[in-house]
C-alpha cells in the first residue's frame, strides 16, 4: 500500500508501525496455510481501493482504518469511469478547487467557513483529487493497469 510517505508493504513480525494511508490500491496477501483451516494452499491475494485513512501494525496484525474502502470485486466499474471521465472533464474546463463550496464540517460556530476546513474540502474535491481516487478504484478492480 501507499502511505503519505511512500510505498510500505507489511510482512510477518513486521515492527510496530502507524502511519496515513494515501488514496491506494491495498493489496492484501493470505500466507499459504493461513486462516481458518490450516491447509497447503497457495497464498490468495485480495485487492482494495483505499481513500486514506490510518494504517496500524502490531504484533496482531494490520489494521487500516478508512472512510472509504471497497474490495474489488464490489467496484462498479462502469461507475468509477464515468467518474473518472467526468473528473477530467472538470479539469480540461480549468475548474480549481477555490472555486468549489464548503460544506458544514468547514463551518465554524459562527457560521463562517473555517481556513484549514475550507482548504482540506477544496482540495479533497479537486478535479486531481477525484481523478486519483476514480484510477484507484479501476486498479484495484483490475480495469487499468497500475500507474
Amino acid at each position: 500500500m501507499r502511505t503519505v510517505e511512500g510505498e510500505i508493504t507489511f510482512l510477518a513480525r513486521h515492527e510496530d508501525y502507524i502511519g496515513v494511508a494515501d488514496v491506494t490500491v491495498v493489496r492484501i496477501v493470505a500466507a499459504a496455510g493461513a486462516g481458518a483451516e490450516k491447509t497447503e494452499r497457495e497464498p490468495s491475494e485480495t485487492r482494495a481501493a483505499v481513500h486514506g485513512g490510518l494504517v496500524r501494525v502490531d504484533r496482531e496484525g494490520v489494521v487500516i482504518l478508512a472512510g472509504v474502502a471497497e474490495l474489488a470485486n464490489e467496484i462498479d466499474v462502469v461507475r468509477a469511469r464515468a467518474a473518472l471521465k467526468a473528473a477530467e472533464g472538470r479539469l480540461a474546463a480549468g475548474e480549481t478547487p477555490a472555486g468549489r463550496e464548503v460544506d458544514a464540517a468547514t463551518i465554524d460556530v459562527s457560521g463562517q467557513p473555517t481556513p484549514e476546513g475550507a482548504l482540506s474540502l477544496a482540495l479533497a474535491n479537486s478535479p486531481e483529487a477525484a481523478i486519483r481516487r476514480a484510477r484507484v478504484r479501476l486498479e484495484a478492480a483490475g480495469a487499468i493497469a497500475p500507474a
